[in-house]
């Protein structure tokens, strides 16, 4: 059975639901993570915003329909993640981002904030952590799709004040059904269904990816997805993602050509487990993932704008997320550590 990719059509585990942040003083549901930033740009004031240049271009999307100019401070590798942020004197605004699940401190921004900048924490990739933000950050955005089987879904939280603008748009019902129909049928195929084509469910889902990331603007989450992350078992999520990424951590250690971004140690709620391969073998690698059926993605493709960092050429995510259970990591391990 193959392994990553996008979620199939899954049935709810009862639980909590998603636990949010704790400190908020408003929050938001929305659509996708490109709304939840378009909610909090459209509740301040900014000309100028400095974005990490290790990002997807979806998160420069919504800053760049806003007409506010992006300049972009360094995120690469030398040894782990490195982080260079020296704030412009005419920036009023800082997007930090939180990479994969592992803990990352901000770099001291006294100043900054002392002048009256405006700090928005993309928390998607924490937001199963227990401590999924930090003190410094005024806002906080996520996209929700990434951790769960849902239709669409993101997050806008304030610290400081209520959001006045909130999206007034139902999401499109095309979309949800063009989705909804994409991961049923996932479903049917990764149970042996004989007259379900694979090429039929990816032709929907990268339809349904190209209509969102045109049409994202003023949409909220639709109830389906909303009624999944309110009742959903999310711990019960977020330990089999930790258990899953220690066995990718254990299994690989002695792996020549793979290091991890990060040290187990700083690992809260890994989205995926985040791993260099240099000496220009990832794409080897990666197709050699592809033709045993386990799709691992990179991140990211490099955005429209300017921005370098060597992460682009380097990096690879494994797949660590609750679909899966020790025999599935066990697979992946075998196949990397089988030169």
């Amino acid at each position: 059975m193959e392994i990553g990719s996008e979620f199939h059509y899954m049935i709810q585990e009862e639980g909590k639901g998603v636990q949010l942040p704790k400190g908020i003083e408003d929050y938001v549901y929305s659509f996708s993570g490109r709304t939840a930033i378009e909610i909090i740009l459209n509740n301040i004031s900014i000309k100028k915003v400095m974005l990490p240049s290790y990002c997807c271009d979806s998160m420069i999307e919504p800053f760049r329909r806003a007409n506010i100019e992006i300049e972009f401070y360094s995120v690469y590798y030398d040894q782990g993640l490195k982080v260079e942020l020296n704030i412009r004197k005419d920036t009023d605004c800082i997007l930090w981002c939180n990479y994969f699940g592992f803990s990352l401190e901000i770099p001291d921004i006294k100043y900054f904030l002392e002048q009256g900048g405006i700090v928005i924490e993309d928390i998607t990739h924490s937001f199963f952590s227990r401590k999924s933000y930090h003190e410094e950050s005024h806002y906080l955005v996520a996209s929700l799709r990434k951790w769960e089987p849902i239709l669409c879904g993101g997050l806008s939280f304030s610290k400081v004040n209520k959001l006045l603008y909130v999206p007034t748009e139902k999401p499109n019902t095309l979309f949800l059904e063009m989705k909804r129909n994409a991961m049923k049928l996932k479903k049917k195929y990764l149970e042996g269904e004989k007259n379900v084509s694979k090429q039929e469910y990816l032709q929907l889902f990268n339809e349904s990816n190209k209509w969102l990331a045109r049409n994202y603007s003023n949409y909220s989450i639709d109830k389906e997805s909303l009624q999944y992350l309110v009742h959903v078992d999310s711990e019960k999520h977020r330990v089999q993602r930790i258990k899953n990424a220690k066995l990718l951590y254990d299994g690989l250690k002695k792996h020549s050509d793979i290091k991890f971004l990060f040290p187990v140690e700083k690992m809260e709620c890994p989205l995926f487990v985040p791993v260099i391969i240099k000496n220009d073998i990832r794409a080897k690698i990666w197709r050699k993932l592809i033709e045993n059926e386990i799709y691992c993605p990179i991140h990211w493709p490099r955005p429209k704008e300017n921005c370098e960092s060597n992460l682009y050429d380097i990096e690879l995510s494994l797949v660590c997320d609750q679909r899966y259970n020790e025999r599935d990591m066990k697979r992946i391990i075998d196949i990397l550590n089988n030169k």
